[in-house]
């Protein structure tokens, strides 16, 4: 486990202000683990090409993508980054390239946990984004960022260095004026700010900075988007909204048509599309509905609980629990979020998943007793609650718990 991160000096002093390079009292993710997660993330698309699916990889060649890279990707003959590297160059006949992969640890919860838990303690200071953060990884050999410019619109970008060297080029740009394709960079470059890191070091850039990528040799990073300014909590409420909307009145795919030639509408008659009409009435009544705010309060308990780092991973499989197990809080202590919902559901939610648990006084009985020094057996817990379906409840919040990856069966040798 690596040791925390004071993140306090770099909020007060560098945060939506300046540029930084931080070293890492210890490495965050393991590169090693890390390149078998993009071998992991690559597999399909070593087969054919993908289509809005997540895990997301582009391969890059100089400026160019390849559509359909195929075994140029990273795969299980590929030992190291270095192997691979070696391997692409030469089939490349040494042009520069990069493969960029979009939410890499969607699937592996040890690596988006340590993820999560270093980014813990800069939103315990700077707050949860009410939008959900962007994770990428970046690895190969390129002079320049075959992307050109990396940027996300309103977004501060955290950069962890986990292999080679990473060179940024940053300079501050007003909104409203973006880059385009045939833009000299250099005459920015020549005012640019230049900020060089190695494994176990992280680069900040500030929303207000563009930036220019440059590899020194192999290099793997991963990046993180934060979303800062221009962070309408309007998008939240659409999503949600559209998915209710969707649910009560689908879509049969047809296009509405106004009739042609338009005609001036008899006296009292209105000119109007009747599915439009109704789309849109539907949205008028889910907006005065509870369904909507109890959405919503459902996806901010999820997304506190996974500190914005989404989409987040699978649950476990469920557990088959007896009377005997014992159990205990996972290490580091996972945050379970809590929240009454006013129709008098209990909202918890751990590692970004909800589901509906005990009321205050059970909850906080029931969290005291997994945070005690002996880690008690299932069956203790249990018997917290009344005889009958309160017992049963607290068995599922358990089952639930252990899914979740919120505590965990013990062996005997945690004991």
């Amino acid at each position: 486990m690596h040791r925390a991160f004071d993140w306090q000096p770099f909020v007060k002093q560098h945060w939506e202000k300046t540029p930084a390079r931080l070293a890492l009292p210890a490495p965050i993710l393991p590169a090693e683990q890390v390149f078998q997660a993009a071998i992991s993330a690559c597999a399909p698309f070593r087969h054919g090409t993908r289509f809005r699916a997540l895990p997301d990889a582009r391969f890059f060649v100089e400026a160019a993508r390849l559509a359909a890279p195929g075994t140029l990707l990273p795969g299980e003959d590929d030992a190291t980054l270095a192997a691979f590297s070696r391997r692409a160059s030469t089939h490349l006949d040494g042009a520069s390239f990069q493969l960029h992969i979009e939410q890499p640890f969607m699937f592996d919860f040890a690596l988006w946990s340590a993820l999560r838990d270093f980014l813990r303690g800069l939103l315990e200071r700077v707050g949860v984004p009410v939008l959900p953060m962007a994770t990428d990884l970046l690895l190969g050999r390129f002079t320049r960022g075959p992307q050109g410019i990396a940027k996300r619109p309103h977004h501060s970008l955290v950069t962890l260095v986990l292999q080679g060297r990473l060179r940024v080029r940053l300079w501050k740009k007003l909104w409203g004026t973006p880059p385009n394709e045939t833009e000299d960079f250099d005459r920015h470059l020549d005012k640019a700010t230049t900020l060089e890191a190695g494994p176990g070091e992280v680069l900040y850039v500030p929303s207000r900075y563009w930036q220019l990528e440059e590899a020194q040799g192999d290099c793997m990073a991963v990046r993180v988007w934060i979303p800062v300014k221009g962070s309408r909590p309007t998008d939240a409420v659409k999503d949600v909204l559209v998915g209710l909307l969707e649910a009560q009145h689908p879509h049969d795919e047809r296009v509405p048509y106004h009739p042609y030639p338009w005609r001036r509408p008899r006296k009292g008659a209105q000119a109007t599309i009747p599915s439009v009409e109704q789309t849109a009435d539907t949205l008028h009544a889910l907006t005065r509905e509870e369904d909507v705010q109890q959405f919503l309060r459902l996806i901010w308990a999820r997304r506190v609980s996974a500190c914005a780092l989404e989409p987040v991973p699978p649950p476990a499989p469920a557990p088959n629990l007896s009377d005997t197990d014992r159990v205990r809080r996972t290490t580091p202590a996972t945050d379970i979020i809590r929240m009454k919902d006013p129709s008098g559901l209990w909202i918890w939610a751990v590692n970004g998943h909800a589901f509906p648990g005990p009321n205050e006084a059970g909850g906080q009985r029931l969290l005291d007793a997994l945070s005690s020094e002996a880690p008690p057996r299932v069956g203790e817990l249990c018997n917290l609650a009344r005889p009958g379906p309160q017992r049963e409840a607290l068995r599922a919040t358990l089952a639930a718990l252990v899914r979740l990856r919120g505590i965990h069966v013990i062996t005997g040798a945690e004991v």
